[in-house]
């Protein structure tokens, strides 16, 4: 046993899950800093407002996230089989195209902005209306930071996250306390973003400036299953994370919202704290997959990463629930105190959720789609219903959960044989 641990130890899975554990502490210190600092300044009701539009940025970035998971899967493909040709033509189609998919995005935003501030019940229509356009922003410098971790350049990969989460902190907070309210927190987002996809782009051309692009000859059915279950594990885990918030912001009156918002982000700290593991897992799982190797190990190491980070946690909110939220939302937030450790237990069943679909993923096994959109549709319905009360809405959280991690454990141990690679053969 401990000769395991010093392997692990040793190995370059601690070595880059340290990396971008520290980035994305780096990146939750931040956005706790930019809430913390936020809902202080704009009190109980204007901070439901702030919250129900970071559960929806949250949604709209589902695209972003199934781009970015199978670019991380073709990417470290093409690094497992020396293809630099093919990778550097990805790189290229992903900043030329994500470039024209901003400004569409921004387009829609403006469009479409006063019909969800309604259904929100939110009358700041110029906040909604940068909120979508940071989705758009945000989700192709994420796409396109989504290369340096599939060929595990976690370096860049941890610079170009954490200037964002930096400026994003550093301009929201400073416009919001200069006046500016709702409108300035995301204002000040969006340009952090801005500034964030431009470095990482440029850092990424530059890396194959002097590269023959090739053509990519992608194996179209494998790309579409690919894709299908990518999506659909995305969309799925994304609507189990955060749908609890909006669905809560429409049926609550104002301070019940901000409550659940503030509880919401106090939970959410296991997920944050956790959200390296599957940043590392994925390429690394895809890779193992690909040359027929054993990726059992790296998921025994990811869950039991997972499974320290979220006990440590819950022994937290069960000891000071009122010093969590309180320190991270204001005192005006202390009647959400008594659900802070049953929401807790909720977001560590999503954590190891999350861990598992992303594992499945990296070995392209698809079979946990069908379960868990049932137990997704589930929860919908069940809050949907079941929302009279704060502890009501938890309590199908928990069991939702509960059941989604264990339906979609169904074989989960790794294929014996090496997976088909993602160029066709002929192309090599």
């Amino acid at each position: 046993m401990i000769a395991e641990v010093k392997r692990l130890l040793r190995s370059d899975f601690a070595l880059h899950g340290f990396l971008v554990f520290a980035a994305n502490l780096t990146i939750n210190a931040l956005g706790y800093a930019f809430h913390f600092a936020i809902s202080r300044k704009i009190g109980v009701e204007q901070y439901g407002v702030l919250a129900a539009l970071n559960a929806a940025y949250m949604i709209g970035t589902v695209a972003a996230t199934i781009v970015g998971t199978v670019v991380i899967k073709y990417s470290a493909e093409f690094r497992v089989t020396g293809d630099r040709a093919r990778l550097a033509t990805l790189s290229r189609n992903l900043c030329t195209y994500g470039s024209l998919a901003v400004g569409v995005v921004v387009a829609l935003g403006y469009l479409c902005a006063p019909a969800l501030a309604a259904y929100l019940k939110v009358g700041n229509v110029p906040a909604v209306t940068l909120c979508i356009a940071i989705i758009g922003i945000s989700s192709v410098g994420a796409s396109i930071r989504s290369v340096f971790s599939g060929i595990q350049d976690f370096t860049q990969f941890s610079i170009s996250a954490v200037m964002e989460s930096l400026l994003k902190a550093i301009l929201g907070i400073g416009f919001v306390y200069a006046g500016f309210g709702v409108v300035g927190a995301f204002a000040g987002w969006a340009v952090g973003s801005t500034v964030s996809l431009a470095y990482t782009a440029l850092v990424l051309l530059l890396r194959f400036r002097r590269v023959q692009p090739g053509a990519l000859f992608i194996d179209v059915r494998r790309l579409a299953l690919t894709m299908a279950g990518v999506s659909a594990g995305t969309v799925l885990l994304t609507s189990i994370s955060y749908v609890d918030v909006i669905v809560v912001k429409h049926y609550a009156d104002a301070t019940t919202a901000g409550l659940y918002g503030a509880l919401s982000l106090s939970g959410k700290i296991l997920l944050f704290f956790v959200a390296f593991v599957p940043t590392v897992l994925l390429p690394k799982a895809s890779a193992r997959a690909l040359k027929g190797e054993s990726a059992s190990r790296i998921l025994v190491a990811a869950m039991g990463v997972v499974l320290a980070f979220s006990g440590v946690g819950l022994i937290g909110y069960y000891a000071f629930p009122t010093l969590v939220i309180t320190t991270l939302a204001g005192a005006s937030f202390a009647p959400g105190a008594p659900y802070v450790f049953s929401y807790g237990i909720a977001m560590a069943l999503l954590a190891a959720l999350n861990t598992v679909v992303v594992f499945k993923i990296g070995i392209h096994r698809f079979d946990f789609v069908v379960p868990l959109a049932a137990c997704a549709i589930g929860e919908l319905v069940g809050i949907s219903f079941l929302h009279a009360s704060l502890s009501q809405i938890i309590e199908v959280l928990i069991a939702g959960n509960a059941v989604a991690l264990v339906v979609s454990s169904y074989r989960i141990t790794a294929p014996r044989r090496p997976v088909a690679s993602a160029a066709r053969p002929e192309a090599a």
